[in-house]
């Protein structure tokens, strides 16, 4: 795509307003969490809670990290008590990550803070403004996964 100068500015602003809203979720997310944890913990522990016991490296693909990133996280949640490991029944090798109850307890709480938080970031839009955004988006991740 060949850009003039105003679609090239029009770039670099929309990568700056992106930026800021990306900074800005992260900011209100670790002042408005008590648990401590980041967005990505809330993100595993959702993902175990909805799909059951998963293996490190389907969740790394689920969440766009690598293995290596969801062991650190993983360490961290299992030291707190939100998650265990445990050995497949077929397959002792297989190591897969659950949630338990302490854990269940948490996503509660982290379930809150994010429709707090989501209700912040979209006061006073339109549902079609809403709708428009989802449409953008969803644009923009079809133009990503183009080969």
């Amino acid at each position: 795509m060949v850009q003039d100068g105003a679609t090239e500015e029009l770039t670099k602003q929309l990568d700056d307003r992106f930026r800021l809203v990306r900074k800005l979720i992260t900011s209100e997310w670790n002042r408005d969490n008590e648990h401590g944890l980041g967005l990505t913990h809330a993100r595993i522990l959702t993902l175990l809670a909805t799909e059951g016991p998963q293996k490190a490296s389907v969740l790394a693909d689920k969440l766009l990290i690598t293995s290596g990133a969801v062991t650190g996280l993983a360490d961290r949640l299992v030291e707190l008590g939100y998650i265990a490991r445990e050995r497949g029944e077929s397959d002792r090798r297989v190591v897969l990550l659950s949630i338990d109850t302490a854990g269940l307890k948490l996503l509660k709480q982290i379930d809150e803070t994010r429709h707090a938080l989501m209700l912040k970031l979209y006061r006073g839009m339109e549902q079609q403004e809403m709708e428009t955004m989802l449409k953008l988006f969803d644009r923009m991740i079809a133009n990503l996964q183009e080969e």
